[in-house]
């Protein structure tokens, strides 16, 4: 007799302890397994999950590098060499979980397999390459009023990086297609930076660099969907070269224009990418007159976001919402109701150099009486840090707050990281 399973596709960077979170509740809710597909397994999959398949999900639903012939894997392929192997070990999926960026196009193939909820698999690539979710856009035969598609071009060379910043007014943002966690993201300030940043966009020249307008003046948010509830999270982002996300607010602060305006360019992105998915973590500029797109991934929004929704809202549950979803496809829309206001700050090294002590947060937590619901410094002694952040990966550590309200929770993250901050003793610092 077969055993009831969940198929987990990837997980970005180091979220496996999101992993090991749905496979408790799998077991809880359902009595099912939880089976996490990845590229390259490691003892941290295989603590965090039921079971481990290795599966290439790096190349799915990509082109060949530039200027060769290495076709990637054939997604259908890949869906029935997994398939295989869960009838080989008598497991039978009730649902298909689209974790990762580079999981959802082999999630949507399995799902589809199954007979389960998913994204359409034509669809599907839409949600990991920037440039085609653009092309899609482009081609929407209308948009909301103040929906405001931006242009873009894929360059693949140097000249062509210049010519498409030249054609964009002289600056740009530049991006990888098919990179997440703020990899690469960068800001062409003027014509003379693109030699160097050329160099530095060099680990992704072979699968293409998407050059966009560059959006000035905006505050940024995402539009977070989970089986059929959506709610809008505030979004902070470094300053300067980089573009890296350090804050993330829930429910995000807005009057009901702003809400309205975000909520229907949010759902509009879903329509045009796949209305049968069950996640989405669109990324949007509200900008002066309107609102504007920055991607869209087909999967839960990093950073915690889920977590801070189920702090902030009573009564619910992103990761149990997901998990119903993927086994009966039913998407009722609803927005849920704050009791609280949540958030998390990422936290920086304060110069560049080698570590030599960490503080006890919660003990400075303590000093200032501040609350905190979650904290965690990811560096330690010996380690070399960097004071400038190049993507979500170079913060130090976190912290996650809940309070009554925005002003509130705001006064007490810029309190306490800071305080946090300065205690992170690096070579040189003179810190005790």
């Amino acid at each position: 007799m077969s055993a009831a399973c969940f198929v987990l596709t990837g997980y970005n960077n180091t979220r496996v302890y999101d992993v090991a979170k749905l496979r408790d509740l799998c077991h809880r809710e359902y009595r099912a397994r939880l089976v996490l597909v990845t590229d390259r397994p490691g003892p941290q999959d295989a603590a965090a999950a039921d079971v481990v398949i290795a599966a290439a999900l790096g190349r799915l639903g990509r082109l060949p590098p530039n200027g060769t012939s290495d076709a990637p894997p054939s997604p259908a392929g890949v869906a029935g060499q997994v398939a295989a192997e869960l009838a080989r070990r008598g497991l039978r999926p009730i649902g298909v979980l689209p974790f990762s960026d580079r999981g959802v196009v082999l999630g949507a193939q399995l799902a589809a397999r199954f007979g389960l909820p998913g994204a359409e698999p034509a669809q599907a690539a839409s949600g990991l390459d920037k440039h085609r979710f653009r092309a899609v856009e482009a081609a929407a035969a209308a948009h909301p009023t103040g929906y405001t598609p931006l242009r873009s071009q894929v360059v693949q060379t140097l000249a062509e990086f210049e010519a498409a910043v030249a054609r964009f007014g002289g600056s740009a943002f530049v991006k990888p297609t098919s990179e997440g966690n703020s990899r690469g993201c960068q800001l062409v300030p003027t014509l003379a930076a693109c030699p160097a940043l050329w160099t530095a966009l060099a680990p992704y020249h072979d699968r293409g660099v998407l050059v966009e307008t560059l959006v000035t003046g905006a505050r940024e948010y995402s539009w977070d969907f989970v089986g059929g509830t959506r709610w809008l999270t505030a979004k902070h982002t470094t300053a300067g070269r980089f573009r890296a996300e350090f804050q993330q607010i829930v429910p995000a602060p807005l009057d009901e224009v702003q809400t309205a305006l975000l909520d229907q360019a949010g759902a509009h992105v879903r329509q045009l990418v796949s209305p049968t998915n069950g996640a989405f973590h669109t990324e949007l500029f509200l900008l002066e007159q309107g609102v504007a797109t920055v991607e869209t991934n087909l999967r839960p929004g990093g950073m915690h976001i889920w977590d801070l929704a189920r702090l902030a809202f009573g009564g619910f549950d992103p990761w149990r919402e997901w998990l119903r979803w993927s086994t009966d496809g039913q998407l009722p829309s609803a927005r849920p109701v704050a009791q609280a206001v949540s958030g998390i700050r990422m936290l920086r090294a304060p110069r560049d150099g080698v570590v030599g002590s960490i503080p006890d947060v919660a003990a400075v937590a303590e000093r200032l009486g501040i609350p905190v619901q979650d904290a965690e410094l990811c560096v330690s002694p010996g380690q070399q840090v960097r004071a400038e952040v190049a993507d979500n990966a170079g913060f130090v550590g976190h912290i996650i707050l809940v309070a009554d309200d925005a002003p509130t929770l705001l006064e007490r993250l810029d309190r306490l990281s800071a305080a946090v901050e300065e205690r992170i003793d690096v070579a040189g610092s003179g810190r005790e």
